[in-house]
């Protein structure tokens, strides 16, 4: 009688699967980290043109002028500053992690790509800036208002 151990059924039966997982799993592993980091790419493009209304608005309320340099928030102000940290905190949340993602992948290519998701940002905030417009992004952080 044969043993249940290496020759049996059930290791036959679990070899031929484990096989099959194996050679299918990896390519959809593949497959996969592709489709993710497909998505991080995308994200990241995303934030970084809306970067600079983005880090605008978090500069609004952060100095108290959450609705406007010509409006006096008054005790409103307090609010409008917790709401700018709160912006921030999300604007680090919604950047940092998947930047940091694509600068290690980059890095792993070859330890000089690391700066492809920074140039990357730097360039789709500028062309974020040319969408908004220079005037009214410069608008944003006080400057253009009569005095």
């Amino acid at each position: 009688m044969e043993e249940e151990g290496q020759n049996g059924w059930y290791h036959k039966i679990y070899e031929g699967n484990r096989t099959a997982f194996n050679s299918s799993g990896r390519r959809d592993g593949h497959t996969m980290q592709k489709v993710k980091t497909f998505f991080q790419t995308v994200w990241f493009l995303c934030i970084s043109i809306v970067s600079p209304l983005w880090i605008g608005c978090i500069y609004m309320n952060i100095t108290g002028h959450g609705k406007g340099y010509a409006y006096d928030l008054g005790s409103e102000a307090d609010i409008a500053v917790f709401f700018g940290f709160v912006l921030l905190i999300f604007w680090l949340l919604a950047m940092l992690p998947v930047t940091v993602v694509l600068c290690k992948k980059c890095s792993n290519k070859r330890n000089s790509l690391i700066w492809i998701p920074l140039l990357a940002f730097a360039v789709l905030f500028a062309v974020g800036v040319c969408i908004l417009g220079w005037t009214e992004f410069i608008k944003l952080f006080g400057f253009g208002y009569p005095a």
